[in-house]
């Protein structure tokens, strides 16, 4: 079989390109397992890669690393991309023109979201590949739609939940619309569309109605869109007597999203599955939780789970593992309803949802500190970084997980999460924990570079 090769130079950049995704592929509905929000974005990456490949062929490809866009892409990531390939080739969806009307002439169909894939080495030059396929009822749809709706691949970086994405992409369709209005449906119908979720997996009955609909996926979603997107939307509620029967959405252009977009984003964020081996819980179980569950709500639950184990008011955390997957099952770190406590610094009475454009700021300011440390570790004399290695080792390490602390008792600072792990740590020894006035001094200096 023919194998399609990207123009020129055969390395495609999802992260800067532009998706015309087909409005068949935007408002779809899963029927067996689940969409989550890497599943939704890995799709839309490998949609870009095949539409900007040549016309032969029938199998695309891509670099791996290209689809991670990690410089520290490793072993892990691997695995967490084939999990989400299996999930692609498993999980059936239906197709449709994105709304439950029967209209003359609409079509209706039935497929998983790509027909195979492989991961494969080079023997000569050692990179590592994706190749995948479209089922062929659903390929000339996808790779040269008529009607489409245009998608920017670094909006998608920025949201982090499913419902935040799949919201975006159907209201940017809508933005040159005369009216600005999305279709008008039942709320019932929107509700596996944005949660991900089969109606025959809802779970308890209760948690379908309008209500618990609201506050799970439409509320998170408007302000995730809203916060870090180039469009406006606002939620528009039709009533027959006091029930609310049908909803739709209005949408409107930003002329400048509240968020400076990521150079080169990622599609994983293998830095949360650090963080979850970190407290001590085992690699393989923390991939498993991270592509089951919406980063946004790992990250809620990871923040609450980080700030108690650095309360010196509290008893010391016996498990900080046990801590996190019950705040992550049971939701009582939710990023948006429910405010938790800011990070060291934010100041008494502070509230902080993970969410909050100031919480995605956190993380870009904890990075930068990162890089910051390395360069100041790098500068020091052998006897000072050694220094440095023995105070992580006493001071940090003994409270970390425990395949965090056999990494690092193997490779030091060669292991991705011992480097991590020690450069965060340096990061808060030198300079403390952020505050506001570091953000806010992080923003302005972020800015002017732009």
């Amino acid at each position: 079989m023919a194998t399609k090769r990207v123009k020129k130079t055969d390395v495609v950049s999802p992260s800067s390109a532009e998706l015309r995704k087909a409005v068949e592929a935007i408002a779809i509905q899963p029927k067996s397992g689940k969409i989550t929000l890497l599943t939704r974005k890995l799709f839309n990456v490998l949609l870009a890669v095949a539409q900007q490949a040549d016309e032969s062929g029938d199998t695309y490809r891509a670099l791996l690393s290209d689809i991670v866009a990690n410089s520290a892409f490793d072993s892990n990531d691997t695995a967490l991309v084939k999990e989400h390939l299996r999930r692609m080739v498993s999980v059936q969806v239906e197709w449709s023109q994105g709304t439950s009307s029967q209209k003359p002439g609409r079509k209706w169909g039935i497929s998983t979201l790509i027909a195979d894939a492989e991961i494969l080495e080079d023997p000569a030059t050692r990179r590592v590949w994706v190749e995948f396929s479209f089922a062929p009822k659903i390929k000339k749809k996808l790779l040269d739609p008529v009607q489409y709706a245009r998608l920017s691949l670094q909006f998608q970086s920025q949201l982090r939940s499913s419902a935040g994405l799949a919201l975006y992409e159907i209201c940017v369709r809508y933005l040159t619309n005369p009216s600005h209005l999305t279709m008008r449906e039942t709320w019932e119908w929107w509700r596996p569309i944005l949660s991900g979720t089969p109606d025959t997996e809802a779970g308890d009955e209760a948690k379908r109605e309008y209500k618990y609909f609201k506050r799970d996926y439409l509320r998170p979603a408007i302000a995730e869109v809203n916060a870090v997107t180039n469009i406006f939307v606002e939620l528009i509620e039709h009533r027959e007597g006091r029930r609310v029967a049908e909803i739709q959405f209005r949408v409107t252009e930003r002329k400048q999203p509240m968020l400076a977009l990521d150079e080169h984003p990622n599609v994983f964020d293998s830095t949360l599955v650090d963080r979850m081996v970190k407290i001590g819980i085992p690699l393989k179980e923390a991939q498993s939780l991270y592509a089951d569950s919406e980063e946004n709500r790992i990250r809620a639950a990871l923040q609450l789970t980080e700030q108690r184990m650095r309360s010196t008011s509290l008893p010391p955390v016996r498990s900080a593992a046990a801590l996190f997957k019950d705040a992550l099952k049971k939701g009582y770190a939710p990023p948006l309803d429910t405010a938790i406590s800011g990070p060291a610094g934010a100041g008494k009475g502070a509230v902080l949802s993970a969410d909050d454009p100031k919480a995605r700021l956190l993380d870009e300011y904890t990075a930068y500190r990162r890089k910051e440390a390395r360069a100041l570790y790098d500068e020091q004399g052998e006897t000072e970084r050694e220094l440095a290695r023995e105070s992580f080792e006493n001071d940090e390490l003994p409270g970390l997980g425990t395949h965090l602390r056999d990494d690092w008792r193997r490779r030091g600072l060669e292991s991705k999460l011992g480097e991590t792990a020690f450069f965060d740590w340096l990061a808060r020894k030198t300079w403390g924990e952020p505050t506001d006035g570091d953000l806010l001094a992080f923003t302005l200096s972020q800015s002017r570079a732009a």
